[in-house]
């Protein structure tokens, strides 16, 4: 059971690239509440969670390769 060291730098690139969405979009969650109340403007919030999600997406889609990569699966 070898590992595939090329799937592991590719789930590896997956997690660097959910890193700085899993600790920007809650910031951008912050202030898209408090552009609410001031300014009744949703573009901060609807841009925070869309980070949030992407970061969750992409988050798990690396884990996955990840495991997949040290488990050495056959697709």
């Amino acid at each position: 059971m070898a590992t595939n060291k090329k799937e592991l730098v590719k789930g590896l690139k997956y997690e660097l690239g959910a890193l700085p969405l899993l600790l920007f979009s809650p910031i951008i969650i912050t202030i898209g509440y408090k552009a609410i109340k001031l300014q009744n403007n949703y573009l901060w919030l609807i841009v925070g969670i869309i980070m949030a999600i992407t970061a969750i997406i992409l988050g798990f889609m690396g884990i996955k390769i990840i495991l997949d990569a040290l488990f050495d699966k056959k697709k």
